[in-house]
């Protein structure tokens, strides 16, 4: 069984900070020394900020699924699925409002009731496939 807690943060991840863009919320739900991990090596709390800025420019009127929570001691991992507005500012792809949609895995580690590490493997090839920004017919979809 999930603890309520965690869930109630996810939910708040997910309602407050992705899809309002409230920084402020960072700070309320991770601790002092959080770190993201990206492909782009660790990220601090600063780091995060400053990606929402420019996500919440890019993409708009965001709709997200929690699709599976499961729990492992003080980490819950999140499978999600959203769908979101193309508004530009992404690789210059021009905008024309297209609806997109964006899957992936996050792996939270919680210290306490904050969380102190993001993991995260989302569908960025995907949205860039929508968007018209990798060539159709390219490679076979499965």
């Amino acid at each position: 069984m999930i603890s309520i807690d965690k869930q109630k943060i996810i939910e708040r991840w997910f309602n407050e900070f992705f899809t309002r863009g409230k920084l402020d919320v960072l700070e309320e739900l991770t601790t002092a020394d959080f770190i993201y991990h990206s492909r782009n090596g660790d990220n601090t709390k600063e780091k995060m900020k400053e990606f929402m800025k420019w996500y919440r420019n890019v993409f708009q009127d965001d709709e997200w699924i929690i699709d599976d929570l499961i729990e492992q001691d003080n980490k819950l991992v999140v499978r999600y699925t959203g769908w979101m507005t193309y508004k530009g500012g992404w690789f210059n792809i021009p905008s024309e409002n297209q609806r997109v949609k964006e899957t992936g895995i996050m792996i939270f580690t919680f210290e306490d009731r904050n969380i102190k590490e993001l993991w995260c493997e989302n569908s960025d090839a995907a949205i860039l496939f929508e968007l018209g920004a990798l060539e159709k017919n390219t490679h076979k979809i499965f």
